[in-house]
């Protein structure tokens, strides 16, 4: 499995990386964002493209105790390292979400 830094680039390998078989049902994508109108939706909307099986509405969602971040836990189906590097820039070019895990 290959690191994405922030900018989306694949970072070095690592050593004792675990080894995900693609495709991959139930791969875990979390997004934390910043807690605004519409965030659920653009994220949800970003996700489909790159996972067109995902179901937004199964996601799990997290407020943070000051309400100022949220947190989504998605599942989706990931096909290879390409799609997961794509999906992962994608979505940090969104302003309100910090952190893609």
């Amino acid at each position: 499995m290959a690191l994405i830094t922030k900018d989306g680039d694949q970072a070095e390998q690592v050593v004792d990386a675990p080894k995900i078989e693609f495709p991959c049902e139930n791969y875990v994508i979390k997004v934390v964002s910043l807690d605004v109108d519409g965030i659920h939706a653009e994220i949800s909307g970003r996700l489909k493209v790159h996972a067109p099986e995902m179901d937004a509405d199964a996601a799990g969602v997290n407020r943070s105790s000051k309400g100022r971040f949220v947190s989504y836990s998605f599942r989706i189906v990931a096909q290879n390292e390409s799609q997961l590097s794509a999906l992962h820039t994608d979505l940090m070019s969104i302003d309100a979400v910090k952190m893609v895990m």
